[in-house]
């Protein structure tokens, strides 16, 4: 059993957070037994699927999955792992007929099944379909995510999803590419790198440049055993809950047309992310078009107008969302355990973290941008490394300042004067939800 945090008032109000699993050798352990093999995580796309013989390799901790397109209709996923003498059979991701082992020559077709052991005659005919087929597990897919579970027994993709795919289904992610993808090996445990995307509370001050577009304040809630945040429009907090960070209220008409083609701008150059090339074209000539008469609400329906105009004339019609369904999907989603999905009409950043191997001081953390885009203008994308958390050429300035709190927070994690984090119930309430559902996996 894992330490229990202290009760409060209501366990609502309870902190869940036990600071200890952040770098405590135990809970790599713990989470490598009760964890990883009983969630759905995502360890791919379809897109990297394509061809038959298309295959990607996904490890956690000591696991190594191959993911493979079996078929034109298939895709498979087998333990990456030679029946001989445990040799892995492949590494990193490509294309190939069959699966041989370089060590002695198996190999297996891309279903799972032995093709051949060198000098078989040898076994005196001791060998048995059992002994000889990769192991297979299970593999499903949501919105164009290829998803893994160790667990033969889990519940299907979608009930574990539950709201979290009703509510992102509107955006037709399926239907978006990878525009990049970029990772690298974080100085911090996988948990702390997730939580730095997981709630709005920081980004008033972590990125203060912001601000001069009109920060917000936010609101969190639980989903399962997901989360999400998003602006929080609310007019009902008290006055004693109101500061200097409360959302401030933007200029009528021109000025706000002005704010927001300065915002999409920034956020190219900040982080590559956020919005596509479309919107950002739409912002600019915005100014142009509207009038000081018009309200926030609607410059920024005209803004999504035109950049919907943009892309019908590119062959990449937008999916029909009610504003409804926009206001419900929020700014940011965590579909537990370990993946971030920031929903627009036209693209998705995207982040994921696990650990690196069986150290708790450090993690593998992926960031990457999803795009509508013609099949014709799909780049070939490279997951590229960059282990360096000051390179703001490569990086950006958004994530460079996210990178340094990951840092420091893992660090003072470990004081002995700090015993375990104040959550903000109503910011924060993503992360006291992960912990809890955390807590239950570890402790069951």
């Amino acid at each position: 059993m894992t330490p229990e945090a202290k009760n409060s008032a209501s366990d609502d109000m309870q902190i869940h957070v036990v600071k200890q699993a952040y770098y405590e050798p135990e809970y790599v352990g713990l989470e490598y037994r009760k964890l990883w093999p009983r969630v759905w995580q995502m360890a791919c796309r379809e897109e990297e699927l394509q061809e038959v013989g298309d295959h990607v390799t996904y490890d956690i901790g000591n696991e190594s999955i191959i993911v493979v397109r079996s078929s034109p209709d298939t895709i498979n996923a087998f333990h990456n792992v030679c029946r001989h003498r445990g040799r892995r059979l492949v590494d990193g991701s490509g294309s190939m007929a069959s699966f041989p082992c370089k060590f002695h020559g198996w190999r297996w077709s891309l279903d799972g099944q032995n093709e051949h052991v060198t000098q078989i005659e040898d076994w005196c005919g001791t060998l048995d379909d059992q002994d000889l087929s990769l192991p297979s597990i299970r593999v499903e897919t949501w919105a164009g995510f290829v998803f893994v579970n160790f667990d033969a027994d889990a519940e299907t993709l979608l009930d574990y999803l539950g709201e979290a795919a009703e509510t992102l289904d509107p955006f037709r992610l399926d239907t978006m590419r990878y525009r990049w993808r970029k990772w690298l090996k974080m100085p911090c445990n996988w948990k702390v790198a997730l939580e730095a995307f997981n709630e709005g509370y920081h980004v008033a001050i972590t990125h203060f440049q912001l601000n001069r577009f009109g920060a917000s304040k936010f609101a969190s809630r639980t989903a399962g055993k997901h989360g999400t945040f998003y602006a929080d429009t609310s007019d009902t907090l008290s006055n004693s809950m109101k500061g200097s960070h409360t959302k401030k209220s933007p200029p009528p008409g021109a000025d706000v047309a002005a704010t927001m083609a300065g915002f999409t701008d920034y956020l190219k150059s900040a982080i590559d992310s956020n919005g596509s090339d479309s919107i950002r074209y739409a912002a600019q000539v915005l100014p142009t078009l509207v009038t000081s008469e018009m309200s926030p609400a609607e410059v920024s329906g005209k803004m999504m107008e035109i950049a919907a105009g943009i892309d019908e004339k590119r062959g990449v019609p937008w999916p029909s969302i009610t504003m409804e369904q926009y206001q419900k999907a929020g700014t940011d989603w965590h579909i537990f355990p370990n993946m971030v999905l920031l929903p627009m009409a036209s693209n998705c950043l995207g982040y994921r973290a696990r650990p690196f191997e069986n150290d708790p001081d450090s993690c593998i953390f992926e960031v990457y941008q999803l795009e509508r885009m013609p099949e014709s203008e799909v780049p070939t994308t490279e997951n590229l490394r960059n282990d360096d958390i000051y390179d703001e050429d490569f990086w950006g300035e958004i994530l460079l300042q996210d990178f340094q709190q990951m840092e420091g927070t893992h660090k003072g994690n470990k004081s002995s004067s700090y015993a375990r984090p104040q959550l903000n119930p109503r910011q924060e309430t993503t992360l006291n939800h992960f912990h809890r559902v955390y807590h239950e996996y570890l402790n069951d």
